[in-house]
């Protein structure tokens, strides 16, 4: 099976901490490339054994940075997925509050220095896909989409957030990842109208993609790049998904 691992912001000083990481799993893991783990979904392809892909969430400028100095000389493609509201903020203030409010909810610690934190601009996007990575949508103000009501909403961050991306970056976005991600996030309503737009969507609930995994209730680890190299891997060996199995239960059926 498939583990597609999330990561957020990487501070500049934690680069060559996430380096020295992703250097040690590959020498466990094989990462595959989005087209490669598309494929294995789509049962196109079969995987001579366990792989790893990584991903990152949210539209740090970090991120791009990342691609350019780890992922590229490792030969690494990741799929990064990219709330739109955030990117078209331009004013540091903005941003600011965007990612105190939407993505920290309000709730972030006072070591967090936001004052380094801030969006790619649609530039750095359009030369992510340049280098070969994927963009995906992750909604267009980070909103928990299962607390969501209005119908117009909805269709704000899932639909209109998604056409913003392919106007922008003149690709097809195929790829959805949750904000949060986590089951109290999901809900049927919301996941019916990913589906009329997006063939592949991403959970933050823990586990593996297997053959027969359905493209709508995609499983990932989360990493936090804060923890311990030993604890890091621990979750990348799979260490916490056996706590996940009712969430995982309860997004399959959303799909049935």
């Amino acid at each position: 099976g498939v583990s597609p691992l999330i990561l957020h912001d990487i501070p500049s000083d934690q680069i060559n901490h996430f380096k020295r990481l992703l250097v040690s799993l590959m020498s466990e893991w094989d990462f595959i490339d989005p087209e490669n783990f598309v494929s294995f979904i789509k049962g196109n392809s079969t995987l001579e054994k366990s792989c790893k892909m990584l991903t990152f969430d949210d539209g740090f400028y970090s991120n791009y940075i990342i691609a350019k100095e780890v992922l590229k000389p490792l030969g690494i493609k990741a799929i990064f997925f990219v709330p739109t509201e955030f990117i078209d903020s331009k004013h540091k203030e903005l941003q600011q509050n965007f990612i105190k409010q939407n993505i920290c909810l309000g709730e972030f610690s006072p070591n967090l220095n936001i004052d380094n934190m801030k969006p790619m601009s649609w530039e750095n996007l359009s030369e992510l896909i340049e280098m070969g990575h994927t963009i995906g949508c992750h909604s267009k103000n980070h909103l928990k989409l299962s607390k969501v009501v209005k119908e117009g909403v909805l269709k704000d961050e899932i639909i209109s957030s998604g056409n913003r991306i392919e106007e922008m970056l003149k690709v097809k976005v195929e790829h959805f990842a949750y904000p949060f991600g986590d089951i109290d996030s999901i809900n049927k309503k919301a996941l019916d109208l990913i589906r009329k737009q997006y063939k592949y969507v991403y959970s933050g609930v823990r586990g593996q993609n297997r053959y027969g995994t359905s493209p709508f209730v995609l499983r990932r680890e989360s990493l936090d790049i804060g923890d311990s190299h030993e604890y890091n891997s621990f979750i990348v060996n799979g260490g916490l998904s056996l706590f996940y199995w009712r969430a995982r239960r309860q997004l399959d059926a959303m799909v049935v």
